[in-house]
């Protein structure tokens, strides 16, 4: 009996370890901080200004972003080398990791957090996976277009967002598309799509409200606006030759559009290829002022 009780007190005490290397305390104030060039990230006390984890391992974070389950207790990184990580940020340290495409910008959680999805440059499409272990829920490929060199390939996905009613909205850039992906069926994918959005659709945003889909446009001015209430409707065309009577500037990187603000009424977007913030007001889509900063937004 003697080893019998001696193997038990030794589980009992490593149990009790691992225990408490995991944090017991809410979540609401804790953040995470990527170390692009490492490939980690910190797991930071807001409250208290002090890291209190490192998780290393994570792959390519030169353009990483993250979103956050429904509890707050798990981070989903999204990496360029197509990463898709899992970490417990009460613990410090990776659940699970798959790579999934080829090369990754980014993605979102559905509004049960039950699903996450990446959109991809490489090969192109929408992969969804579960958020419970990482398997593989969806593959939806890209419309396919032609390259520079002739050949096939699958169109970049960009502003991939999570849209009420557990959808997602996605945009194409090849291909001058906008996607609403409605996963309330998770085996049967129901995917509506629209057509010559604009030209060269950049990145995207939901506003707060959930109705409304943005789509940058870089290809020309203006940007597409998609009513999520109404998505039967196409898409239509806002802010319409914004750089009139102005020299276009060369532009060295696209900007991102899903990080900018909706405040109140009004809607703040970058003006591509000009060294201004464009006011935009909610309801009729006019524009009412412009801020003149020092470079491109």
């Amino acid at each position: 009996m003697k080893p019998a009780l001696s193997l038990a007190a030794s589980l009992l005490l490593f149990c009790g370890h691992a225990i408490a290397d995991c944090l017991t305390r809410g979540t609401g104030d804790l953040g995470i901080v990527i170390e692009r060039a490492a490939g980690s990230l910190q797991i930071v006390d807001t409250t208290a200004h002090q890291s209190l984890f490192r998780v290393e391992g994570l792959g390519d974070l030169s353009h990483a972003s993250a979103v956050y389950s429904r509890d707050e207790r798990y981070a989903f990184i999204f990496g360029r080398d197509g990463g898709l990580t899992k970490v417990d940020i009460l613990c410090g340290k990776i659940v699970n990791r798959v790579i999934q495409g080829g090369n990754s910008i980014g993605g979102a959680i559905s509004q049960n957090g039950s699903l996450i999805a990446v959109s991809n440059y490489e090969p192109g499409g929408v992969k969804i996976f579960s958020t419970q272990d990482l398997s593989l829920v969806a593959d939806i490929p890209a419309t396919e277009v032609t390259d520079r060199e002739g050949k096939r390939k699958g169109s970049k996905t960009v502003g991939l967002v999570d849209a009420p009613g557990q959808r997602f909205a996605v945009t194409l850039y090849d291909s001058s598309e906008a996607w609403i992906i409605d996963m309330k069926n998770p085996a049967e994918p129901k995917i509506q799509r629209h057509t010559k959005i604009g030209a060269l659709p950049y990145d995207a945003l939901v506003t707060p409200d959930g109705r409304y889909y943005i789509s940058g446009l870089f290809g020309q001015d203006g940007l597409s606006l998609l009513d999520l209430w109404h998505p039967e409707k196409p898409p239509r065309l806002i802010l319409e030759g914004y750089g009139r009577g102005k020299q276009k500037l060369p532009v060295y990187k696209m900007p991102h559009l899903e990080g900018w603000a909706v405040a109140g009424n009004s809607a703040f977007l970058p003006a591509v290829g000009h060294h201004e913030v464009l006011v935009v007001r909610q309801g009729d889509w006019v524009e009412t002022d412009r801020i003149k900063v020092h470079g491109q937004p």
